[in-house]
């Protein structure tokens, strides 16, 4: 058959202002890149594979299910009455679209040519059936990503909580600054603060490396040490995995990492400054190297706590200030120095521990998240192509 009979929908969506797209929002948007942000107003509700249309992710193709905005970048399919539209993204998926699109400055996709494509499926029964396997793998990957969220807004809301509205755990147990906390003015905040706690810059508390220099001759799909780059930092500024390069060369010992090392982003090809001077922390998973693209963040002050620094750099308001010290045109550099200057909340120490070895706990589940994760999504890859072809079948009952 071709494309054109076995789907009820094959078009484009609609075009959508960048303006009205953010960083949050209800609805998802998709483009040529997949997902590009969010925004107040969708067009599409339902079931779909979401093809990449435009750009250097032409071809690349995730189901969807819900309400979200679709743009003209991006193909919407959907299976007729004789085809699971789940089946045909895990389909569309192995026919590697993006060989057709046209070769110009910026490569793309026509709908007309992909809608005669030919395509050959197995049953209505035997879709729903590999359908429903495959699914179990994505929608336990797709949890454990929401876990992952959910416990990053936790730990970002208790931060709020503790070190914005200063309503920490008193001797008492009791929230401090309603319960009648003492606090002064800081003129270098130009507000309260708690009577002992103390504003300080970054600039001698903090050791910045940058990372391993490399050419693509040391890269490497599978062979050497994995190295955490740019592409490791998503665009809510957390770090995936499925970024990973392999470093062939030899690495110095101030360049390898251990598990908790913090690690800033110092270029970002977002042209939005979206990831400059963001923090990620390293995986416990194995051991890593990291690109020149960021940089290792020490701490060399023992009245400042790894995971409080953390997450008082992952804020909105840290980070308008950081993008200040990024510059260039299409590629941004940081000055590193910007984040030296940035003037901190310095708490007790014993409250840091303490709020330290509640986030912990969070971060290992999320690393345990990733990990499992990237077995399923191994596992999922494997099976795919041998359901499609039927090296893989299902035992009649």
């Amino acid at each position: 058959m071709k494309i054109k009979d076995v789907c009820s929908r094959f078009s484009s969506g609609d075009f959508i202002s960048a303006d009205k797209i953010y960083s949050f929002g209800n609805y998802p948007v998709y483009g040529g890149n997949g997902l590009r942000g969010y925004t107040d107003n969708y067009n599409f509700d339902g079931e779909c594979a979401v093809i990449g249309r435009q750009g250097a992710y032409s071809g690349n193709v995730k189901f969807f299910s819900g309400k979200g905005h679709m743009t003209e970048h991006a193909i919407v399919a959907i299976g007729n009455e004789n085809n699971n539209t789940r089946f045909l993204a895990y389909k569309f998926g192995l026919m590697n679209l993006g060989r057709y699109a046209g070769q110009s400055a910026q490569p793309g996709l026509s709908v007309e040519t992909l809608l005669n494509l030919d395509i050959d499926l197995p049953s209505k029964d035997n879709q729903d059936k590999i359908a429903t396997v495959l699914s179990y793998l994505d929608n336990k990957i797709e949890l454990n990503k929401k876990i992952n969220a959910t416990l990053e807004a936790m730990a970002k809301t208790l931060y709020d909580y503790w070190f914005v509205q200063f309503d920490f755990p008193d001797e008492n147990g009791k929230p401090y600054k309603t319960s009648g906390g003492k606090m002064i003015y800081n003129a270098e905040l130009g507000r309260e603060i708690p009577a002992d706690w103390e504003v300080s810059s970054l600039e001698k508390k903090i050791l910045i490396t940058r990372g391993v220099s490399y050419s693509t001759e040391d890269i490497s799909d599978f062979n050497g040490i994995p190295m955490i780059n740019l592409a490791s930092i998503d665009r809510k500024r957390n770090y995936i995995p499925e970024g990973l390069k392999f470093f062939s060369g030899t690495v110095s010992e101030d360049k390898k990492l251990d598990s908790m090392d913090m690690l800033i982003a110092c270029t970002d090809l977002t042209r939005q400054a979206g990831i400059i001077g963001s923090p990620i922390l390293v995986m416990n998973d194995r051991d890593y190297t990291f690109s020149m693209d960021l940089a290792k963040l020490d701490i060399v002050d023992e009245n400042i706590e790894k995971l409080y620094l953390y997450m008082t750099l992952r804020t909105d308001f840290y980070h308008q200030y950081i993008k200040g010290f990024a510059s260039g045109t299409t590629v941004l550099h940081l000055n590193t120095s910007g984040i030296e200057w940035y003037k901190i909340l310095i708490p007790p120490i014993d409250l840091q521990e303490k709020f330290s070895k509640i986030i912990e706990i969070d971060y290992l589940q999320t690393c345990k998240n990733i990990t499992e994760n990237q077995t399923l999504a191994v596992l999922r890859d494997w099976l795919l192509p041998m359901l499609m072809n039927g090296q893989v079948r299902f035992k009649r009952k």
